[in-house]
């Protein structure tokens, strides 16, 4: 996978508050600390250092995907707001002991060498306060601010002002309605860093496989590395078809109980179908016969290299499901090792395979734990742990020396 040459674009810093079980703020900071371990794969903002991958840690229900989930539903609000009808609600699941206090959340990030602040606070049926900064000369300023409906512009962008007045509702973000409006380049580029820039994955229910086999199907290239990585990671497909195909819904595709009258409407009704078939030595498997783990691989490869072809930050939690651990380390580290790309990933994981210092530096790897004062979620760098480079993590993470982890009750 040869990255292409890219104007810089990177997370730097996520911060949030009252979301699932994270009840008070948590940070996650990609920029390096003093350290010099692995210097060189290390991703260069102005005079930042900014990590290409981290990985996030924790038993199960300590907020791993919390924190993640935080980062969705950020960016959902803000490429979707704008279609909000009055009164709708907004998306959000408070901590069960601050339903009554606002959900918030904060973003540093560049997109195309612009660095940028974007926060906001809401409710269920209100965004409370929001504001976007920007350094066009690497000094902060606010673009615009707001405080309830109460709007205020940096002078070069007051036609936000005038939109705002005209068509700002309670439960709409100003960035979401007027990068829709109005043709400011400096809202495109944080607009987009959420539209293109960021990549999700909270689990295995998603449609790549059609963006996959759309790429198998029409760039040899892209297939050719596929099947290379396959090859690497010891399968024995050598080769993979696909392509779509136009057909007539059944009976046997709707469910049984629905209303004839229903039925009617979608029976013989056309629809476009993906078809994928994995080639080996001698026959040919569909796609559906194939492993759990190889079908992933088969959706989210495809996605994966053009996440790291363009630069873009990918998010993925439990990315060890239906994996091999050596697969996943093996993914892990092409991010972390390709320094002519500024693609990151983030990935909450239970993989300790990867709880390796050859691998990741201790400010990449952190931990989830429930505080008992609120149940509520704590999220810290190894880093901010006694350690040393030589240090077994595998062993002191199982020893719940960083957070608390399940014991090995048969061994008692």
């Amino acid at each position: 996978m040869t990255p292409t040459k890219r104007e810089a674009t990177m997370l730097l810093e996520f911060t949030c508050s009252n979301v699932r079980s994270i009840r008070d703020t948590v940070k996650l900071d990609l920029r390096a600390n003093t350290d010099d371990t692995f210097e060189n794969n290390l991703l260069r903002f102005e005079n930042e250092r900014v990590h290409p991958a981290c990985a996030i840690y924790g038993s199960n229900a300590t907020g791993k995907t919390s924190v993640l989930t935080g980062m969705a539903i950020m960016q959902t609000m803000v490429t979707t707001s704008h279609l909000l009808q009055p009164g709708d609600l907004l998306p959000r699941t408070p901590h069960r002991l601050s339903q009554d206090k606002p959900t918030e959340y904060q973003m540093e990030f560049v997109w195309k060498k612009l660095r940028y602040i974007y926060k906001f606070s809401y409710d269920n049926q209100k965004i409370i306060k929001e504001s976007l900064s920007y350094a066009p000369n690497g000094r902060m300023g606010a673009i615009f601010t707001r405080d309830g409906n109460k709007v205020k512009v940096a002078e070069k962008f007051s036609r936000i002002e005038t939109l705002c007045k005209e068509k700002l509702t309670a439960n709409k973000l100003v960035l979401s309605l007027a990068v829709n409006n109005l043709n400011y380049e400096e809202l495109a580029g944080a607009f987009l860093f959420y539209k293109d820039g960021l990549v999700i994955l909270m689990n295995d229910n998603n449609n790549w496989l059609e963006y996959s086999a759309s790429k198998f199907e029409h760039d040899k290239a892209i297939k050719e590395m596929f099947l290379k990585f396959m090859k690497d990671t010891g399968s024995d497909i050598v080769d993979i078809k696909a392509h779509s195909e136009q057909r007539l819904m059944t009976a046997a595709e709707l469910p049984p109980d629905m209303p004839q009258a229903v039925k009617a409407m979608f029976l013989n009704q056309t629809v476009v179908s993906t078809v994928v078939k994995t080639v080996y030595k001698g026959f040919t498997l569909d796609i559906i016969e194939e492993s759990m783990g190889t079908q992933k691989l088969i959706r989210m490869m495809c996605p994966i290299m053009d996440i790291f072809q363009k630069g873009k930050t990918f998010v993925c939690d439990e990315i060890e499901s239906h994996l091999h651990p050596l697969i996943v380390r093996q993914l892990v580290g092409r991010f972390i090792r390709g320094k002519a790309s500024d693609a990151q990933i983030i990935c909450a994981t239970h993989n300790i395979e990867m709880l390796d210092l050859k691998l990741f530096r201790r400010d990449q790897i952190w931990f989830t734990d429930i505080n008992p004062d609120y149940h509520r979620t704590t999220l810290k760098a190894l880093s901010s742990y006694p350690c040393r480079k030589d240090d077994n993590v595998q062993k002191k993470y199982l020893e719940s020396k960083y957070c608390k982890v399940a014991r090995d009750v048969w061994a008692e």
